[in-house]
């Protein structure tokens, strides 16, 4: 049987994309994935092809997802990514939802998740969520920084995996969003909040795959504390056996 390949979709213009890639790629790599880089502006009528080569998904950061994808108008402060890019992930993401391929969203990408399962976002939490706390860092400037005052406590739903994962110890992630997911579809659920009660990360409930979306920037973390290797760590467990499934299927056919 071949390895695994999870596909990360990339914002090739980003400041870090060399830190922010890499952060995603090893992780994967060691655990026996191949990895392919995925542009965001690929175009949707090469969906079908781009799935067919991938057994999970990563979808990375960047910005704001257009309110049009969710029904709701659009506020001031949304500052929309490329039409193309929306178009490309929540498109894939969305396929590979009701395919049940494994998939991890990080930050945008847990966004693009949750509105690909039908869900909403509040598009500025500073100004439209109650009490809201500090989310917004300055993200090129203290990115790559260990933990500081850009991370914050968050709460964690006690069955889920992001309990199992983060386990006894402290529970502090970094921060650098200023939207957040409002409301899931019908696959998704809320699994860990801030203190102010915005979500930080949701996760399949349906018992139909692995999908988990989380809000702050996994890939810049893990390097501070190795417990947040697990997200990737058990997508590449997860890409295994959907690829596994996926190859006797057709050996069947």
């Amino acid at each position: 049987m071949r390895r695994p390949v999870i596909g990360i979709t990339l914002e090739l213009d980003d400041h870090l994309i060399e830190e922010v890639e890499r952060g995603m790629r090893q992780p994967l790599q060691e655990k026996g994935a191949m990895v392919l880089a995925i542009p965001r502006d690929t175009p949707v009528h090469e969906i079908d092809f781009v799935f067919d080569l991938v057994d999970g998904l990563v979808l990375s950061g960047g910005a704001d997802v257009h309110p049009d994808w969710y029904g709701d108008p659009v506020d001031e402060k949304t500052a929309a990514a490329p039409a193309a890019h929306d178009a490309f992930e929540v498109t894939i993401a969305r396929r590979a939802l009701d395919a049940g391929m494994p998939i991890l969203g990080l930050c945008r990408g847990a966004q693009v998740l949750a509105v690909a399962d039908g869900g909403a976002l509040t598009q500025d939490v500073p100004t439209l969520h109650p009490d809201a706390g500090r989310h917004a860092w300055p993200w090129y400037e203290i990115a790559l920084d260990p933990p500081g005052d850009h991370w914050h406590e968050i709460s964690v739903a006690p069955e889920s995996r992001i309990a199992d994962w983060l386990g006894d110890g402290p529970k502090r992630v970094n921060s650098f969003h200023h939207q957040c997911v409002r409301e899931v579809g019908s696959r998704l659920q809320p699994v860990a909040w801030s203190l102010d009660g915005a979500v930080e990360a949701t996760e399949r409930s349906d018992g139909a795959g692995f999908a988990i979306g989380l809000q702050w920037h996994n890939e810049l973390m893990w390097r501070h504390d190795n417990r947040f290797l697990a997200p990737h760590h058990e997508l590449v467990a997860a890409a295994w056996e959907f690829a596994r499934t996926r190859q006797g299927a057709a050996s069947v056919s």
